[in-house]
């Protein structure tokens, strides 16, 4: 499949259902891995601990937290990670198709949703490291949070630009749509 083939499959009723599927998951996972977090005692700020790039401040973090209670935030975290990458994804494919296979807008809102997909692939290989701390939470190797932080920096970027582009070009598109509508009664 081709990246332009994007502007025509999955069908845009598809892509609305996926958004749906992609809250649903969202929705109903954050408030559980809250509930873990707070369980185990997990001393952290997310930005603190994702992009410390630093191993004695993982295990400082992990000396004090209920590793086995913490490990399923960690499981959990892959479902909210299918939620945000499918909503991501979705929405910058009906941003382009909004504008068109031959706008600038509509080629790089293509682009924008691959970013999503590779946001969510990053937090996975980012929760793969945090999983590997986790089976040895105070003498694990720091190139260990070092390769975490790594991948959770890209994400974030990537995370960043996707909701931003989405926002903007999301609200733009609804003008420009609402503009049309207005302008076809006049002239009929």
């Amino acid at each position: 499949m081709t990246l332009k083939q994007l502007f025509e499959r999955p069908t845009s009723r598809n892509i609305k259902i996926l958004i749906i599927i992609g809250l649903i998951l969202c929705f109903a996972v954050i408030p559980v891995m809250q509930y873990f977090t707070s369980l185990s005692g997990f001393p952290a700020q997310i930005f603190s601990s994702q992009l410390s790039f630093n191993g004695d401040s993982m295990k400082s973090f992990y000396a004090v937290t209920d590793i086995g209670i913490y490990r399923v935030t960690a499981l959990l975290d892959y479902i909210f990670m299918v939620g945000y990458g499918t909503i991501l994804f979705s929405v910058s494919i009906l941003i382009a198709r909004r504008f068109g296979v031959s706008s600038k807008i509509g080629q790089i809102s293509v682009f924008i949703a691959i970013c999503g997909v590779v946001a969510a692939c990053c937090d996975g290989i980012e929760n793969v490291f945090i999983l590997a701390m986790l089976g040895d939470p105070t003498g694990f190797p720091s190139f260990l949070a070092i390769s975490h932080s790594i991948f959770a920096l890209i994400k974030w970027i990537l995370l960043f630009i996707s909701i931003i582009w989405n926002a903007i070009f999301g609200i733009y598109s609804l003008f420009k749509r609402n503009e049309k509508k207005a302008i076809q009664p006049n002239s009929s």
